[in-house]
């Protein structure tokens, strides 16, 4: 018999995920022992403690009142209600330069789990023997596409669609290993396999400020020159990537990929 239940209520907690490469690779974590954390908006009271699977916030206010019940609790009961919930806002890095920095936030309560994904830098991407690419991205107006988000579908000649994505770091330099990537059979119709490039980014961007790729809008590409050699635009941009080679992505009859400024 259960004379009473004590309830106590934990935090928050923020999974940091190695969201770079393939997409569906499943949960990836990244210590936060190895990480520089810092919270630029957060309840003076909050307490912060590091955990082997990601970052603990406790609040009071905000995982709720810790209380003694008769007997065995409901589920309604231990059911945390919080009082007041708090915005948090903050940034991460990575000292050995392995993963770009970023910016987050997110709403303190309900002990919640929060997944923030970090990107890996250019020097931190391994390309396996499956291949990859690289390149720069740009705005029309020249100026660097610091931060953005480089997507990248490829569709094998067997089996599902493959999804990939990199992070652009402060230069607009990326690099995307495509490690999943199955290897052509003797019999492949083609030497290559048909992908497709999309780009999240922003215009107000500044390679000095971090910011949050979360919130990066679906920006076009340019995917042609006119005859007045005037670039031309798409939502997206075709390519062929051969398995095991390291290939350059540039906008086609351009040096680097050209995003649309406005």
């Amino acid at each position: 018999m259960i004379v009473e239940t004590n309830i106590i209520h934990g935090g928050d907690l923020i999974e940091w995920r190695d969201n770079s490469g393939f997409v569906d690779k499943g949960f990836e974590a990244i210590s936060p022992s190895a990480l520089d954390i810092q919270f630029s908006q957060a309840p003076r009271s909050m307490r912060v403690v590091q955990k082997a699977k990601g970052t603990l916030l406790w609040h009071s206010s905000s995982a709720g009142p810790s209380r003694i019940v008769s007997g065995q609790a409901t589920e309604e009961e231990v059911t945390a209600h919080p009082s007041k919930t708090f915005l948090i806002e903050g940034s991460v890095s990575d000292p050995t330069g392995r993963y770009l920095p970023r910016a987050f936030s997110f709403t303190l309560g309900n002990t919640a789990q929060h997944k923030v994904g970090l990107y890996r830098s250019p020097l931190g991407s391994n390309i396996s023997k499956s291949g990859g690419i690289y390149g720069q991205i740009s705005f029309d107006d020249n100026r660097i596409a610091a931060w953005a988000l480089i997507e990248l579908t490829v569709t094998p000649s067997v089996g599902t669609p493959l999804p990939f994505v990199a992070q652009a770091d402060a230069y607009g330099e990326f690099c995307l290993p495509l490690n999943r990537l199955p290897a052509l059979t003797k019999d492949a119709p083609s030497p290559t396999y048909s992908a497709v490039l999309t780009v999240k980014a922003s215009t107000f961007a500044n390679p000095d400020h971090l910011l949050n790729p979360d919130t990066l809008p679906s920006i076009q590409i340019a995917h042609e020159k006119d005859s007045n050699g005037i670039s031309q635009f798409a939502n997206s941009i075709d390519l062929a990537i051969a398995p095991g080679k390291v290939t350059k992505v540039v906008s086609p009859k351009h040096t680097r990929i050209v995003l649309k400024s406005t």
